[in-house]
């Protein structure tokens, strides 16, 4: 069993942690936050004692019982952390988006190629989840895909704080922030696994007045159909994401977090595909990785390492498209 230790001190890291209690995937060895006291609040609430608390990174990266980071920090920070993490040879596991720029996401493939034995993955949750994967075999299985419309949109639990002159991280052009860079990673990714790179992909984008997107219309060009993408964080939404194969629909009640899965073969005459979904969302992703790393899967690594890279690809062309803007442009 590989020993892990974490980044953050945030809702997603105290996930992933009870996700890796739950599997018995990982053993936690460390959790890392500036305030230490922030550290051990974290290991005490989740009752792991052989935990240690830590607030020095390097003391935290070159611990001798500590093989994968996990790196749940602001979105421009995860870039720094995967790099130092690498660089003191210890394999990691990024929140999305993993990577702010193309750039970036190029340094990390350079120091990835001089240091084989060492790999990154992006937690992009969904991929593993049973249902996506039951949509995914469907896909698979339509004689020809036609189109799509990928939803997600919530209302944040910071807009109000955002609204009343407060600048979370979430709607920061500093932390690259913003519905697309947090939820439409989400929509991307899965259009990217089951299409494959667009031809051309466009964002109208309505900004808050630091520059920030709040929420959009994305599209992704193919040679024979187009993929819209409805994403944001100011308002919310209960559309579901749907796949068109001319008259067959698969349905999703949340790409996000998908609990409900059907193929329509008529109106209101369908299959329903849905499996049973874990309590913990990120269970199914742990148990993934958890045997990505203990057989080596070499094969694995390369498919999901060229997936990053694709998706940090599209995600900088809406943004673009969009003339989003963030401080990681300049570095």
């Amino acid at each position: 069993m590989a020993n892990v230790g974490t980044i953050g001190t945030s809702q997603i890291t105290r996930t992933f942690l009870q996700a890796c209690i739950a599997s018995r995937a990982f053993k936690i060895t460390h959790v890392y936050s500036r305030t230490k006291t922030k550290a051990q609040q974290l290991i005490d609430d989740l009752f792991i004692p052989e935990a240690t608390a830590d607030d020095d990174l390097d003391n935290f990266l070159s611990a001798a019982d500590l093989d994968i980071v996990y790196v749940a920090s602001p979105n421009s920070l995860h870039f720094q952390d995967v790099k130092a993490a690498l660089l003191h040879g210890k394999n990691v596991i990024v929140e999305k988006p993993a990577f702010v720029t193309t750039a970036e996401y190029q340094e990390i493939d350079r120091i990835l190629k001089e240091h084989p034995e060492l790999h990154v993955l992006e937690a992009a949750r969904h991929l593993f989840d049973a249902n996506y994967l039951a949509a995914s075999e469907q896909i698979k299985a339509f004689p020809e895909v036609t189109g799509a419309t990928l939803a997600y949109m919530k209302y944040s639990s910071r807009f109000d704080d955002f609204k009343a002159g407060k600048e979370p991280n979430i709607f920061s052009t500093k932390f690259a922030g913003g519905a697309l860079y947090d939820l439409g990673v989400y929509l991307i990714y899965a259009a990217v696994d089951w299409f494959g790179l667009p031809k051309q992909s466009t964002y109208s984008a309505t900004k808050a007045a630091n520059g920030i997107d709040l929420h959009g219309l994305a599209r992704l060009h193919y040679d024979d159909f187009d993929v819209a993408l409805i994403f944001g964080k100011d308002q919310q939404s209960f559309l579901p994401s749907e796949v068109y194969a001319a008259r067959q629909t698969l349905w999703l009640d949340n790409l996000g977090q998908p609990s409900i899965v059907r193929r329509y073969d008529g109106p209101a005459v369908f299959q329903d595909l849905s499996k049973p979904s874990t309590e913990n969302p990120l269970v199914d992703e742990v148990n993934a990785f958890s045997l990505m790393f203990a057989n080596r899967d070499e094969a694995q690594f390369t498919h999901y390492w060229q997936l990053t890279g694709q998706v940090n690809q599209v995600l900088n062309q809406l943004r673009a498209s969009a003339q989003i803007k963030f401080e990681s442009d300049q570095n």
